[in-house]
């Protein structure tokens, strides 16, 4: 059952339908959207009679849910979400937005001029990995704490919002308090006891699906967060892996997005660099992902991307990136939903 609270609800009156949940020996589970506020009745299977709340105030409406899934469908949540990191950065809106910055925060300038340089063109939000999952062991990890550091203070000098990734407890509860958004990577896009602890933050989560998930499969991840009580979740689309069929290590499943915006209320992005290690084929694919009306892109620039510690190949230099805003913001007039640049 989702119960629909009536805007202006007091705290007193959720409270009260809070303990009448508890009294019935189930658990509530509150979601506070940009839009509404809804309570989840976690534990109860089957149906449950609505009369029993007729005596609580604050109440707009209640659903009853068959669907094993709740909060995730667009059927019981029909208004698109819009996940908000303030200063006017919104996921989910009119409006598209551009995610960019280098895989690794490597060092202290090399983040401070990236940062520099994509602010200068507009761009909002820096993406930089202070902890890095990576294929070999042997590679570079990260610089961890002091990438964070340097990440939060190439932000905070040209004012712009903070992307990175957690690997774990520990990581997730630095990002908890750095991080404007914090990610949650492909490798662990099924690690329900994480994704449970990110749905107890108050923070922006920005879930990359998995390489060999289905649709199916990235909607129970999505669930496990909106269950624990946080509606502001963004889904990442970044390739599905390819088998002896191409060269390719993954392709944009483009199908997939649009059906996951038909059933689902929730935002969602795509990374055209992690699917093709090259960096020839990215503009194209961000092109493609704006026509498409993802709400979002998120791009790997690098001032040398020759010489990166991680993900040089498929990373933009400078005047890769200029040329390829120069085309989306000529396609951007034509979207479905235009390409935010801020001033």
């Amino acid at each position: 059952m989702l119960i629909i609270l009536k805007i202006g609800t007091t705290n007193k009156q959720i409270l009260k339908i809070i303990q009448g949940i508890e009294h019935l020996g189930f658990k509530a589970r509150i979601s506070k959207g940009s839009q509404r506020t809804a309570v989840l009745v976690h534990g109860n299977i089957g149906y449950l009679d609505a009369a029993y709340f007729n005596k609580f105030d604050g109440i707009s409406k209640i659903i009853h849910i068959s669907e094993r899934l709740k909060m995730v469908y667009r059927e019981n949540n029909p208004s698109d979400s819009i996940v908000n990191l303030g200063d006017g950065v919104k996921f989910g809106g009119k409006e598209s937005q551009i995610i960019a910055g280098p895989c690794s925060v490597e060092d202290k300038d090399m983040i401070m001029e990236t940062a520099g340089f994509l602010s200068s063109r507009g761009v909002k939000i820096l993406r930089g990995g202070a902890f890095k999952p990576r294929t070999s062991p042997y590679s570079f990890q990260g610089l961890q704490e002091k990438g964070l550091v340097y990440l939060a203070d190439a932000a905070a000098k040209h004012n712009m919002k903070i992307v990175s990734e957690a690997m774990d407890e520990y990581s997730l509860s630095l990002m908890a308090e750095t991080a404007d958004m914090i990610q949650i990577g492909a490798r662990n896009m099924q690690n329900y006891s994480l994704l449970k602890k990110c749905g107890q933050l108050d923070k922006p989560i920005l879930l990359k699906r998995g390489f060999n998930a289905t649709l199916d499969d990235v909607l129970v991840s999505l669930e496990y967060i909106l269950a624990e009580g946080n509606p502001n979740v963004v889904l990442c689309e970044r390739g599905i892996r390819m088998y002896g069929a191409s060269k390719q290590r993954s392709i944009l499943d483009f199908i997939g997005l649009s059906d996951f915006k038909s059933v689902s209320h929730l935002p969602i992005i795509v990374d055209p660099s992690h699917c093709t290690r090259d960096r020839s084929k990215v503009p194209n694919l961000a092109k493609s992902a704006m026509v498409y009306g993802c709400d979002g892109l998120m791009v790997e620039v690098h001032p040398n991307p020759d010489q990166a510690l991680s993900d040089g190949p498929q990373s933009l230099d400078f005047n890769q990136f200029d040329k390829m805003l120069i085309d989306l913001k000529k396609l951007s007039k034509m979207s479905e939903k235009p390409l935010k640049i801020f001033d």
